[in-house]
């Protein structure tokens, strides 16, 4: 796993390198610009906005800046108040959670599916295309590490305290963690004999991190919920999913074609290319959710096929006008029972695996060179 952890990053970090010194920069599509100094290239959209909230508090772009859960910029101001770039710490932070993260997923897939679906399931974590947000100043990092390592206290340790504990962790990272109560429930009923009525306690914790997010809403704004209507800021609005399947299909028939214009999506510094190109792209993402969201029903244990079905609805649900999936790719790198289903679907054939995991790092290399000279990927 050591040896997974440490390939992947080092291919995301070169690569990014290697972009940023090679392509030119896009025009920024919007703000904040994001923190200066080393690694800056890793603070790109929503690393900025986190950069600027570590450093100022939520008052400076309220409220849309309430969108962003508090724990990361939390972790990221201990940083800076020691005198360490965001960015730099921004970088440091992620790849140590990356770390956990993968380890809780690799002990997962262990537990439920043998060694073999363990190591795929670990590589095509690693090496997924939008992977590089994992050493990137977001949270994708934190909360994989967090969400993962609730499971696997339930699942694995068998201690529903530590695994309420990281739930209510993850709640305060994003508003998704909240349903880690979900598979958390389901464990402690399949086995309540054992695990006793006093560890319900633990589910009982996870929306703690949520809760604790919006009494500072309201001591400091009077809005609780107020997090809850900023989706709009990017045009985001409850919609049925005939309605975002139509608007996808449309978005990505206008933007496929700049799919196979390269010199457009890496060379020309409008961020029009790349936006447009995003609908196409997150209309191959979601063929392939749709695919592992079958493959999981029958996969996973009915507590973890529920937290996945709900977590991939969101962006399902929250279409943006311009952009119906935006930021598809990058939600479901967040989701990790996904990666449980690839790691059994993958572990059968060693051709399948590698074959996987070559076009996916191509595809990550390529997304990774867009995001870090501030092309948009998700």
């Amino acid at each position: 796993m050591l040896g997974v952890f440490a390939a992947s990053r080092l291919f995301f970090m070169s690569v990014g390198a290697l972009a940023v010194w090679l392509l030119p920069q896009a025009e920024p599509a919007g703000d904040p610009l994001g923190p200066p100094g080393l690694l800056s290239y890793w603070a790109r959209w929503d690393g900025a906005w986190y950069s600027e909230i570590a450093a100022e508090g939520y008052g400076e772009r309220a409220p849309q800046s309430t969108a962003f859960f508090p724990l990361y910029p939390l972790l990221l101001r201990v940083g800076i108040s020691a005198g360490l770039g965001p960015a730099v710490w921004g970088v440091a932070l992620s790849l140590a959670f990356t770390l956990l993260a993968l380890y809780f997923v690799y002990r997962i897939s262990e537990r439920l599916y043998g060694l073999r679906a363990a190591r795929a399931a670990t590589l095509c974590l690693a090496f997924f295309p939008t992977a590089f947000f994992l050493n990137a100043v977001y949270t994708e990092a934190l909360f994989l590490a967090l969400s993962a390592g609730s499971l696997w206290a339930g699942l694995v340790r068998r201690d529903l305290l530590l695994a309420g504990l990281l739930g209510a962790l993850a709640a305060a990272t994003r508003n998704l963690g909240v349903l880690l109560a979900l598979p958390l429930l389901f464990e402690w009923w399949r086995c309540r004999r054992e695990l006793g009525p006093r560890s319900l306690a633990g589910v009982a914790l996870v929306p703690a991190g949520l809760l604790g997010y919006m009494a500072f809403l309201w001591a400091r704004f009077g809005d609780p919920l107020l997090f809850a209507g900023q989706q709009s800021y990017w045009g985001r609005a409850l919609t049925a999913p005939s309605v975002t399947a139509r608007m996808a299909w449309e978005a990505a028939a206008e933007g496929a074609g700049y799919l196979l214009q390269p010199s457009a999506l890496f060379l020309d510094t409008s961020p029009t290319p790349a936006l447009a190109a995003s609908n196409a792209l997150n209309a191959i993402f979601l063929v392939l959710l749709l695919a592992l969201l079958g493959a999981a029903i029958a996969v996973l244990p009915p507590g973890l096929s529920a937290y996945t079905l709900l977590g991939a609805a969101l962006p399902l649900l929250t279409p943006s006008p311009s952009f119906p999936l935006m930021s598809l790719p990058r939600f479901m790198l967040g989701l990790f029972p996904l990666f449980l289903v690839l790691g059994v679907l993958l572990s059968r054939s060693r051709t399948a695996l590698l074959a996987w995991l070559a076009a996916s790092a191509t595809a990550g290399a390529a997304l990774t060179a867009m995001f870090v000279t501030w092309r948009w990927v998700a």
